[in-house]
């Protein structure tokens, strides 16, 4: 039998010059490239300039006084430091409504901001704002906001996130009420304290100030009340009270329970 054979193909040689263009020219693609990526590095950075952080402001004329002032820190969170400056951007429009409506007020028209960091865990960064603002009328309006920023998700979280339930906040509301009547009685006297609570003037705020204790977990939120001071519910009467979610962010460790209260108030 005959096998044919195929012709076999003499190898491929290359001459020294030759291959010499060919690395050239293969270099010279790489370092295009490069050069092509790092101009389009350039221009991103440029497209996107370094965040500074807000600045406080100070200005002062015939007809207003303008004050705001920022905690140091926010060029961690660029996204919050961009909302608390819409915050504050958006608070001197109503002042200069204000102004508009009335162009020479007899008392300057007065608007202060107070940004203060009133948490700070890695769960949760909390910015609180005081306001003062003074349009028109006989004494100044006082505000109180907070912002709770979650730093694993860089999102805004709403309070009624945290706690979603219309009942949970009648019962924080029962709870602060109680306490200002121990603190009443505490000043005044037994007598006080047996008296019946007063009916709250105005629904109960869903703003809080949130504190941390060492471990990382909340202690007890601190809410505003009327006369400006705050009231801190622990974390051990607020955990049933949370979504689900948040639960396992609140310390349940009982409360100590206080020497000198005369009342006692329960959730």
């Amino acid at each position: 039998m005959l096998i044919k054979t195929s012709p076999r193909r003499a190898p491929l040689h290359f001459s020294f010059p030759l291959l010499a263009c060919i690395l050239t020219a293969m270099l010279a693609s790489c370092v295009k490239d490069g050069a092509e990526d790092k101009q389009a590095n350039a221009t991103a950075s440029q497209a996107q300039p370094a965040f500074v952080a807000p600045q406080d402001v100070f200005e002062r004329s015939a007809v207003s006084i303008v004050g705001i002032s920022y905690p140091p820190g926010l060029e961690r969170y660029p996204d919050l430091a961009r909302l608390l400056v819409t915050h504050a951007d958006a608070r001197r429009a109503v002042l200069d409504n204000a102004l508009k409506r009335n162009p020479q007020p007899a008392v300057p028209y007065e608007l202060t901001l107070r940004f203060s960091t009133v948490a700070d865990a890695p769960r949760m960064f909390a910015v609180a704002v005081d306001e003062e603002m003074y349009d028109g009328g006989m004494t100044s309006q006082p505000a109180h906001a907070t912002f709770l920023w979650l730093p694993a998700e860089q999102r805004l979280m709403p309070p009624d996130e945290m706690i979603p339930n219309p009942a949970a906040w009648a019962r924080l509301h029962e709870y602060i009420i109680d306490r200002e009547r121990e603190e009443s009685a505490m000043l005044g006297g037994v007598a006080q304290a047996q008296a019946p609570a007063p009916a709250p003037t105005r629904a109960m705020q869903h703003v809080f100030n949130p504190r941390f204790n060492s471990a990382g977990r909340i202690a007890g939120l601190r809410f505003r009340v009327a006369d400006g001071d705050e009231v801190e519910v622990p974390g051990a009467l607020l955990k049933p009270l949370v979504a689900p979610t948040y639960a396992d962010w609140f310390d349940d460790t009982p409360p100590a329970p206080a020497v000198a209260a005369t009342a006692t108030a329960s959730l």
